[in-house]
């Protein structure tokens, strides 16, 4: 059950890396999704450091399907930072997170032949159900504006999920060690390669201008934190199912729901966590499920 701690491990850290990214997306600096997807990409290269542990040449047939791979997931980065910057964090955040397992585990089914106990199933409907009801924020607004960036969402979604399935091939194929590190030169490639446009280049130079010492480091800690968080989420999806790791992305929101409360006095400008009655209940609801949920598997 190595793989359940990983997973566990790895969205604790998520959650500490999510506060870090409400506070970065408020600076001018980092505030456009390209920019940041690009700094996601290019301090991704830091994962060399694994290299000692087993980093093998793949072959050219292995290795071109890594920078593709790569390259989907600095795509789907975008498009879900994209989707954020155009929408509602509240309303995109249960969406991604409550559709996108569901695609993995019908694409794990259908290429990888992966299937999971009726047990396993119960546990994985908790968890996404813990997890859109955890995330799930009444917001004003009407239907329309709740649909914004319908599109954007749908790709992130998709590319999402075809990216989990992907890397679990890899992991199958080539070991953990070579599908994560030769996938991260294709990520860090896509970085690099966005700077041949001239409009983009001078958006990232122009932001790295902007960037000051202090959040120059909080920038760094927090790519840091979010490529152990990403070494450890995908340790699990190596050695466990591809589905489950997925859908235990609603811990996530439990964790980040008690830091934000612990962190939104001192913050309360970037961190807000409005409680009464009905989110009180809410709250409950979905820890209950995604606690369940995760007993279950832990089991």
């Amino acid at each position: 059950m190595a793989w359940f701690l990983f997973a566990i491990a790895g969205y604790f850290l998520y959650a500490f890396v999510t506060v870090i990214n409400k506070f970065l997306l408020r600076q001018p600096a980092t505030t456009r999704p390209l920019v940041f997807t690009f700094w996601v990409g290019i301090l991704s290269i830091f994962v060399l450091v694994l290299a000692p542990f087993g980093l093998s040449w793949p072959g050219w047939a292995a290795f071109v399907y890594d920078l593709i791979l790569g390259l989907i997931f600095f795509v789907y980065l975008f498009t879900f930072y994209r989707a954020l910057d155009i929408n509602e964090a509240s309303r995109t955040a249960p969406v991604i997170g409550g559709l996108m397992p569901i695609l993995v585990l019908l694409f794990s089914w259908l290429f990888l032949n992966e299937s999971l106990t009726w047990l396993q199933i119960f546990a994985f409907l908790m968890l996404i159900s813990g997890g859109f009801i955890i995330s799930l924020e009444k917001s004003r607004g009407s239907i329309h504006e709740g649909l914004r960036g319908i599109k954007t969402i749908a790709l992130a979604i998709l590319l999402g999920a075809v990216y989990m399935v992907l890397i679990k091939y890899a992991f199958t194929q080539q070991g953990f060690i070579n599908g994560f590190i030769w996938s991260r030169f294709g990520l860090a490639a896509a970085a690099l390669a966005i700077l041949l446009r001239p409009g983009w280049r001078k958006m990232i130079f122009s932001s790295a201008r902007q960037v000051s010492g202090g959040l120059g480091s909080l920038l760094v800690s927090g790519k840091l934190l979010a490529a152990l968080g990403s070494l450890l989420v995908h340790l699990a999806v190596a050695q466990g199912s591809v589905s489950i790791v997925s859908a235990m992305a609603g811990a996530e929101y439990i964790f980040l729901f008690f830091i934000v409360l612990l962190l939104s006095k001192k913050f309360p400008q970037i961190l807000k966590e409005r409680l009464n009655a009905g989110v009180i209940a809410q709250k409950i609801i979905a820890i209950l499920l995604v606690g369940a949920g995760l007993a279950i598997l832990a089991i």
